[in-house]
């Protein structure tokens, strides 16, 4: 068995807005969707804790629960936004009864008209124009953004307290990207939620997230506020991400890469997993794992040269 995420440490505070970055391939969606045991038949959780501290103090293991308690959970508590909503919604149901599935599965509204009438009032609040009309659409009938829109309704329809949001703007345009960052922030907010975003967009990352998790095959390698992190990144890694980031007014010849590839998960590594990529990388590297070490307040990097070799 060979480990995909490996013992990374997340910590998701109340009312606060978590980014999970890094290339595709590194672990971020398999990292969510343990958290809701939603993993592929060929995956699953060997160690570790996932505590949810519960309104009432109490705290909560979700490694411990079984598949009908965390679908208890999964809904109320614990809400997904899925990176692709064409395949996420069923093509055989208008979006008002896919909805309303969330408030008859949790028995949270017993009254069918009732719960008809939050459906389209949570359509109005993520911004569907005509709500009343759009409840009996078909998914084919949406455009990607108005598909997004409906998923974060669905995920919001049964209150939860934290929500996973993963990839939520991939392949939507620079407008409607705006607007959908623009409506999970607003959610948030107004719901008084969590929420983790889970993306390879450096620009989701600066203009939602409050602290951020820099990822790369299963390892956390550097994370701090998010104005720190775009301010002093540390990690040859996280450098990298950032200088591939197209600038306006910037006009080079080439845009800036990170050499190289994701190595393949079925190679093991005594050192350093970037070290193959790094061009600030010493023998340790290749030898000699680095832990995590704290280099300013609140942020940390795992990096044997970063912030001074150590010793």
């Amino acid at each position: 068995m060979m480990p995909v995420v490996k013992g990374i440490s997340l910590e998701i505070p109340r009312r606060g807005i978590v980014g999970l970055v890094g290339e595709s391939g590194c672990g971020k969606s398999m990292t969510a969707k343990s958290i809701n045991h939603i993993l592929p038949s060929f995956a699953k959780v060997t160690g570790g804790n996932m505590l949810w501290h519960e309104d009432s103090g109490e705290v909560c293991d979700f490694t411990l629960l079984n598949e009908k308690e965390i679908r208890g959970r999964c809904g109320t508590d614990v809400a997904m936004i899925f990176q692709e909503p064409m395949t996420s919604l069923n093509p055989m149901m208008c979006i008002g009864d896919q909805i309303k599935e969330v408030l008859q599965i949790h028995k949270l509204e017993k009254n069918a008209d009732r719960a008809k009438e939050r459906v389209i009032e949570m359509l109005d609040a993520v911004g569907i124009a005509e709500p009343e009309l759009r409840y009996k659409a078909w998914p084919h009938e949406l455009s990607g953004g108005m598909r997004q829109r409906v998923m974060i309704a669905m995920a919001m329809i049964g209150s939860p307290k934290l929500l996973i949001a993963d990839e939520p703007t991939t392949a939507l345009d620079v407008t409607t990207e705006a607007q959908i960052l623009k409506l999970i922030r607003k959610m948030c907010d107004e719901y008084k939620m969590s929420a983790m975003v889970i993306t390879h967009n450096m620009g989701v990352v600066s203009t939602l997230c409050d602290y951020v998790y820099v990822m790369y095959l299963g390892n956390i390698m550097e994370q701090a506020p998010t104005k720190e992190l775009f301010k002093n990144p540390m990690h040859p890694y996280t450098k990298g991400l950032l200088s591939s980031i197209p600038r306006i007014g910037n006009n080079p010849e080439y845009l800036e890469t990170i050499p190289g590839s994701i190595p393949v998960m079925k190679k093991q590594f005594k050192g350093c997993e970037f070290c193959l990529r790094c061009s600030d990388d010493i023998q340790k590297c290749f030898f000699e794992k680095a832990e995590l070490k704290k280099v300013g307040p609140d942020h940390y990097v795992r990096c044997h040269v970063a912030g001074g070799e150590e010793e």
